[in-house]
């Protein structure tokens, strides 16, 4: 993390300036955070009132469809859980959120922690969180609208035409989803595992949920499924592994226009690989 001077950091990032209305003072300097493709990030340290992390509102959060508002909505319904991260403010450039001290879980643990995970967060009664539904392809038509004629060659839209409708599935109701559950969103503390990056975060079928963790750990789809089934006592495993399977092309494609989109708005050539990937699979 990169300690940048306050005043210098808000010349950066002018956003940072909203927040002086919020703390007592002015605080003294702001750290850029690593990591993190969707906006950067700040922590900013204030003596008495403790440690936090700024995540702003920006072109590319605009561009993902990611809602700051409904960030904290969720992270608000959930503040009782011991899972995830106070939201402490919200106004219009963005949202404070408390910063945890503690660990990155490994990769090198199993999958079952990332797993553990996602129960609880499926476990909570979507009536507390008051939020609209995810809608896949209007998610997929949004990412698509923006990008420029270049990037849409003849192979991406026939990927787009033919995974871009919600397949037919038996039902199972809706749950809260986290849509980025991966090791590096899991903060270990003493208490336990805390969730972070809830950006993506909605009211969704959780099969969708397994199929984009599945597809961003790499790991056995068929034994990871049973294992999820297992934890939340689910019976019909099969139907619930066929489902999965039937949702993961539609998530590669979502992650493939989500990696085009990020190459448009910021030119770096590893989004570009990611999608190239992506695209190779999916026309495979």
């Amino acid at each position: 993390m990169a300690k940048i001077a306050w005043t210098d950091a808000c010349q950066l990032d002018e956003s940072l300036r909203s927040l002086e209305q919020f703390f007592n003072a002015a605080p003294e300097y702001a750290q850029t955070l690593a990591g993190g493709l969707t906006n950067r990030c700040w922590k900013i340290d204030m003596p008495g009132q403790g440690s936090f992390v700024w995540r702003p509102i920006s072109s590319l959060t605009q561009a993902f469809a990611i809602s700051r508002f409904q960030e904290y909505q969720i992270l608000k319904a959930l503040e009782p859980e011991p899972f995830v991260p106070q939201a402490a403010y919200l106004n219009n450039q963005g949202l404070l959120v408390e910063w945890l001290d503690g660990e990155l879980v490994s990769e090198d643990e199993n999958i079952a922690t990332v797993l553990k995970c996602m129960v609880n967060i499926h476990h909570v009664d979507p009536q507390r969180v008051p939020v609209a539904p995810f809608h896949y392809t209007a998610r997929i038509d949004h990412y698509w609208r923006q990008l420029s004629a270049d990037l849409k060659d003849d192979a991406l839209l026939k990927l787009y035409t033919q995974w871009r409708d919600v397949p037919i599935l038996p039902h199972v109701d809706l749950t809260l989803c986290h849509f980025d559950l991966g090791f590096y969103n899991l903060i270990k503390q003493n208490e336990g595992i805390v969730v972070i990056d809830w950006e993506y975060a909605c009211i969704a079928d959780p099969r969708l949920d397994l199929a984009l963790m599945i597809g961003m750990a790499d790991v056995n789809l068929p034994t990871t499924v049973a294992h999820y089934c297992q934890l939340r006592n689910i019976i019909d495993v099969d139907s619930w592994i066929n489902s999965v399977k039937i949702w993961q092309p539609r998530t590669q494609l979502l992650a493939l226009l989500w990696y085009l989109l990020a190459f448009q708005i910021r030119g770096d050539v590893h989004y570009k690989q990611q999608a190239q990937q992506l695209k190779a699979r999916l026309c495979c």
